[in-house]
């Protein structure tokens, strides 16, 4: 089976565009809620799955992919504290994923259409493992305080970012998961199983 055959056909993701995002407060660190509108994830054209297995008695496809950058670029919103500061603000930025791992586990089910075989997902879980991660939130603060508050908030964040994401990670791997998710039903409606797990 070729890994990246699971993936094939899998539309716009250079860029992927996701009209709104929503990333939950976390428990810790994060305790203030992410709002992104008009998101544009850079990167996917690079993805890598060396790795897609298919499991027909347990319905999964299990996908591990590599992605040595992914960028969003989006306009966000947010009011809370993270690591004890208190942060606000809202307009453009960016939060840059560098060396990605990803796994992606979809449970499907089956249907017929055509006389052919097709797969449906219900549930996935994905896992989001980056190398480093890069944050640029621009008018942090509203433009009510000094840019030098808000870019020594920026640097504590890039700073400590694996404590940053690791609160909020299980929302962006939920979000994440219904977005390919949705796309990976859209292909799976369109393509019979046999075109997709080719040799």
């Amino acid at each position: 089976m070729k890994g990246n055959s699971v993936l094939r056909g899998l539309p716009s993701l250079h860029p992927l565009q996701i009209p709104a995002l929503t990333i939950e407060a976390g428990q810790g660190t994060v305790s203030f809620q992410q709002k992104y509108k008009n998101v544009t994830v850079w990167g996917f054209d690079k993805i890598n799955c060396p790795k897609a297995e298919i499991d027909f008695e347990k319905r999964t496809i299990f996908v591990g992919c590599t992605t040595p950058l992914n960028k969003m670029e989006f306009y966000y919103e947010i009011s809370g504290r993270i690591l004890l500061l208190p942060i606000f603000g809202k307009g453009p930025g960016s939060i840059t994923l560098h060396d990605l791992n990803e796994t992606f586990t979809f449970h499907f089910e089956e249907y017929e259409k055509k006389n052919k075989t097709h797969f449906k997902v219900v549930s996935t879980k994905i896992t989001m493992e980056p190398g480093r991660i890069t944050f640029n939130l621009e008018n942090l603060f509203n433009g009510d305080t000094s840019k030098v508050l808000g870019d020594n908030v920026l640097r504590v964040m890039n700073e400590n970012w694996k404590e940053v994401f690791e609160d909020v990670k299980a929302s962006y791997e939920d979000a994440f998961g219904q977005v390919f998710a949705a796309l990976f039903n859209n292909l799976l409606a369109k393509v019979p199983v046999e075109q997709i797990f080719d040799n």
